[in-house]
């Protein structure tokens, strides 16, 4: 064997011996999470793996198109893969990954909502997007935009002016439109005016807090954005009530 041929065997037998095996790989990855999702569709059959090996324990995910998801936990790699289990010839499962997100690394303190929404890739078609949920970011008695486009909104609610940025909005006290049909609009800058793309009321009431979510038109060269709108208690519940959600 000649010398050169002696090297090229040392280098590959030094990284099989120094390569981490797979089931070295660090967990470093530990969120709770529930879901919402943005679109009619079929949701069912969708599931993750808590420790992100999906051959031991999967758990189906549920979705509610009224309300975010019950909790759910995950510690293992990132990134965060939902699937559906299909079987192959022989009858074997087969894992085919529908969407993932890679939200950090590490412990991450905040819970996240999830939104799942469809995209235009066949072989991946989930597109997920996420919101961070605490005290500081979706407070009880609050109004917090998510706004899934690539744009700035400038708008109105009640007697206040706002800038609608991509992504989470900063929360906003609702407090004075407690039980009041309270104006909101949103325009955009377009060819240097403003175009109007949301008009609507709305109203607020005490021990809730709202997010509304800014979605990209229904129809090609409209202006006018779809949004949905997800309320939630934040009053006590009864024992049956918590158990129940």
């Amino acid at each position: 064997m000649t010398r050169i041929r002696k090297g090229l065997l040392c280098l590959c037998l030094m990284g099989l011996v120094t390569a981490q095996p797979p089931d070295e790989v660090l967990l470093d990855l530990e969120v709770t999470f529930s879901v919402f999702p943005m679109e009619p569709s079929d949701w069912d059959g969708v599931y993750y793996a808590p420790n992100g090996d999906p051959t031991g324990e999967v758990v189906e995910v549920g979705f509610n198109p009224h309300e975010r998801s019950i909790s759910y936990t995950y510690k293992g790699p990132p990134p965060i893969r939902f699937f559906r289990i299909e079987k192959d010839n022989e009858g074997n499962p087969v894992y085919k990954i529908m969407g993932r997100i890679t939200p950090g690394e590490g412990k991450i303190e905040d819970e996240l909502i999830l939104f799942f929404d469809l995209g235009m890739d066949e072989r991946e078609p989930f597109v997920i997007t996420m919101m961070r949920d605490n005290d500081d970011t979706f407070p009880e008695e609050s109004l917090v935009f998510f706004n899934t486009m690539p744009v700035t909104f400038q708008g109105i609610l009640g007697d206040q002016t706002l800038q609608i940025s991509p992504g989470q909005s900063s929360p906003i006290d609702v407090s004075p439109y407690f039980e009041k049909s309270v104006p909101i609009a949103m325009a955009i800058n377009k060819d240097n005016d403003l175009h109007l793309v949301l008009r609507n009321k709305v109203r607020f009431s005490p021990e809730r807090r709202t997010l509304i979510i800014l979605r990209k038109p229904g129809r090609q060269n409209s202006l006018r954005i779809r949004t949905q709108r997800l309320t939630e208690y934040t009053g006590e519940r009864s024992t049956d009530e918590v158990d129940n959600r």
